[in-house]
């Protein structure tokens, strides 16, 4: 029975999930981190591999789980993992699909954008008072670079126990780590720059449905300016922003593959 991969990693893999499951098509999903697997853990008739993924590991679940399609709903900055599966799909023979979100419109003359984790630091380099960070935990090496970085650098992370250690391990203050799932309301965000007694704030640009303007606005609030990570700019194959448009791309393989007397789900 042929079966859709789906590489998961924001809120909008979870309804693409759920959704392809309530059309009768088979999904495996797979996850980096043990939140990841426990934030989907409780949806019926779905197979999750937790772990980073190779592309032999995308090979291997193509071939043992008869895989036509890979959905690409990871997250915009998870550059990595969609070129090693757009590379594997083209090996593979089978299609490949890039769920991404719209970027954030917003605009000001308080927010810096730049293109690179490293651009951030050689702006932070030049401002006083304590940073909140809300990137990830996948380049905070780069800021441990920061003077007196274990005291003015407040980091929002994910509440799970690799990316905690990481972070400790590299000698951020464990009273700056602030381990818990976004997104969230602007009100949150304000209390959270208040805790941090943040000069500035660091973020990514992960959409409007990764909390990126509750953020933006929570630092105006407090007069507060933000770096702004964009994104890299990458050309994907059957490219959709929308869950809807997700779904109507499936069911046309669908229709496809009943021509063709191979049955999906």
């Amino acid at each position: 029975m042929s079966q859709i991969l789906v590489i998961a990693g924001t809120a909008e893999a979870t309804n693409i999930i759920n959704k392809l499951l309530e059309i009768n098509v088979g999904v495996i999903a797979t996850v980096t981190t043990r939140l990841g697997s426990d934030l989907l853990k409780n949806i019926k008739r779905l197979h999750i591999y937790e772990g980073r993924m190779t592309q032999k590991n995308l090979s291997d679940l193509i071939i043992q789980n008869d895989i036509i399609c890979i959905i690409d709903a990871s997250n915009p900055f998870a550059t990595d993992i969609s070129q090693n599966a757009v590379s594997v799909c083209k090996k593979n023979k089978i299609l490949y699909s890039r769920f991404e979100r719209e970027e954030t419109l917003i605009q000001g003359e308080d927010i810096i954008r730049v293109k690179s984790h490293e651009e951030a630091l050689e702006r932070l380099l030049t401002l006083q008072g304590n940073i909140m960070l809300t990137l990830g935990s996948g380049k905070i090496d780069i800021f441990t670079k920061i003077p007196n970085y274990k005291e003015r650098v407040f980091l929002r992370l994910l509440p799970d126990g690799k990316v905690i250690s990481k972070c400790e391990k590299l000698g951020f203050n464990a009273k700056n780590l602030i381990a818990i799932k976004g997104p969230f309301a602007e009100e949150l965000n304000i209390q959270l720059l208040k805790y941090c007694n943040a000069s500035v704030l660091v973020t990514k640009e992960s959409g409007n449905t990764g909390g990126t303007i509750e953020k933006i606005n929570a630092a105006r609030v407090l007069n507060i300016p933000v770096i702004m990570i964009d994104r890299t700019q990458i050309e994907y194959e059957n490219k959709v922003t929308s869950v809807e448009e997700m779904i109507c791309f499936v069911k046309t393989i669908q229709s496809s593959y009943r021509n063709e007397n191979i049955e999906v789900g």
